[in-house]
């Protein structure tokens, strides 16, 4: 027994270093749970066993992750007794990978059936990620100029590198099915999917320049921006989108118009009180948008601002300067800049693939203490078409976000579940030990239960606050299993 205590510990603190990156968009309190039916959604090798039927209804789902708080940058200052903004604190607390991040999803309808040692999953959802980067190089310019930490010349400043803003929106239709072998105490369960593009926005091929000389006699600023996207639908279709003529055949076009497949694939194996898990989720190519593309981009190709001689030194000197040549030049950038929207080609973008190591141990089928280990991958845009030299790559950023969570979970006389947590989370510039969550899980009836998940509780201040994570619904559950057990999965 000693030595399981030990092994725990070393993987508590193994997880802890290795936690890096943002504050990711999974629930994670629902992976230990006893007997909520999402935890299906983690691991597909998972399902309650209390009951025979179950009926996820309609449920929302909200994230948000943010690199930096309000209070990191703007504070009372009780000296002076003024509010002060500090715009040194958000270079000491971000760097060029951090992003703003907001994704809402709904649980449409789910249903599960378990037959024995076998069960199977059916599922809809609707999911909405957008995540917006945070143009730190265009702060800094405008902050140090063209020098650089020692007070050297940088002749080229890119203000801008692609990826600023990403938007998704589309169906999930699942089918899963698994299988408990009980004379080895392993359960594994797979699931398919079919993506529906409903709606694809991002900037991954945008850049803004500036060139100088070294004697700041020249100063120009290149700017290049590409907006791509698709919908499920033509654009000069929606004017006239009503619901009440929607027929059948339009759903069938419109969401069959961009997809994809994935799948999910899961273990578990069962030791005495312990539990350990895996699950690799969302393994796909992504989404294959390929009707309804468009493509914004300069009508000129690009747009080109220019400032040299005199010009720049008296506006560095604060005197007088020649305001018509400036304008000039505005002006001609502006309309450098004036956008040309045409029919995109087809691309691909990925969904992020998530990766789960888990552990539990429960006492007595009362209470469940799990341990957590969470990756997510994140690709973006995986095709690229530009028309432009501005020397942009076609490499596929993979950013892979990873946090430890810890949770304990109380069943309270068979009909009540209460779930406490906390993660580590790296949030890219310090390690934040302590994210609370926690989760209630009430079943007043026999054939009713109500949930809600609080995860990523950064702080309950709004002014300090990161992230969160908040889920909630009701399932409908039918029948008994064939064993009494509370326990789950």
């Amino acid at each position: 027994m000693k030595q399981r205590i030990l092994a725990i510990i070393a993987a508590v603190l193994f997880g802890m270093s290795w936690a890096s990156a943002q504050y990711n968009e999974t629930n994670n309190l629902f992976y230990h749970s006893f007997r909520t039916p999402q935890s299906n959604q983690l691991n597909p090798a998972f399902f309650p066993n209390k009951n025979t039927v179950y009926l996820t209804l309609p449920s929302l789902g909200m994230r948000f992750g943010a690199p930096i708080s309000i209070s990191d940058f703007v504070y009372y200052d009780g000296t002076s007794g003024n509010t002060v903004i500090s715009i040194d604190s958000i270079f000491s607390k971000l760097n060029t990978d951090n992003r703003f991040r907001l994704g809402i999803d709904m649980d449409i309808i789910g249903f599960g059936l378990h037959v024995g040692n076998t069960f199977v999953t059916v599922g809809a959802r609707w999911v909405n990620d957008f995540s917006m980067g945070i143009p730190i190089d265009i702060i800094n310019a405008l902050c140090n100029g063209n020098v650089d930490d020692n007070g050297n010349v940088i002749n080229e400043v890119r203000l801008l590198d692609g990826d600023l803003l990403n938007f998704t929106s589309y169906l999930e239709t699942s089918l899963g099915v698994g299988h408990k072998f009980a004379m080895l105490g392993l359960t594994v369960g797979a699931r398919a999917k079919l993506l529906s593009g409903v709606l694809n926005l991002q900037t991954d091929n945008s850049r803004i320049t500036l060139n100088t000389s070294d004697d700041l006699n020249d100063v120009t600023i290149d700017a290049y921006y590409q907006l791509q996207g698709a919908l499920c639908m033509p654009v000069d279709s929606l004017e006239t989108f009503t619901l009440s003529h929607l027929g059948v055949d339009d759903v069938i076009r419109a969401f069959g118009s961009n997809t994809g497949v994935a799948f999910d694939l899961g273990a578990k194996y069962d030791f005495g009180p312990f539990s350990f898990s895996a699950s690799l989720n969302d393994l796909s190519a992504g989404i294959h948008w390929k009707k309804n593309t468009y493509t914004v981009t300069p009508a000129d190709g690009h747009a080109t601002f220019t400032f040299d001689g005199e010009n720049v030194r008296t506006i560095l000197d604060q005197g007088a300067m020649n305001t018509d040549s400036v304008t000039a030049h505005l002006q001609s950038f502006v309309e450098g800049l004036t956008p040309d929207t045409s029919t995109g080609a087809d691309y691909w973008y990925s969904i992020p693939t998530k990766l789960n190591l888990g552990a539990s141990y429960s006492f007595a089928k009362i209470l469940r203490a799990g341990l957590l280990l969470h990756g997510q991958w994140d690709r973006g845009l995986l095709s690229r078409k530009n028309n432009y030299e501005l020397d942009l790559t076609d490499d596929i950023k993979n950013t892979f976000r990873f946090n430890t969570t810890l949770t304990f979970g109380v069943n309270l006389f068979n009909w009540a579940e209460l779930i406490v947590g906390s993660s580590v989370v790296y949030d890219g510039s310090k390690l934040n030990p302590f994210n609370p969550g926690v989760g209630f899980v009430f079943t007043p009836a026999t054939a009713m239960q109500m949930y809600v998940m609080a995860d990523y509780v950064s702080s309950i201040y709004l002014v300090e606050a990161k992230a969160f994570n908040v889920k909630f619904g009701m399932n409908l559950l039918f029948g008994r299993g064939g064993a009494t057990s509370i326990v789950a999965n």
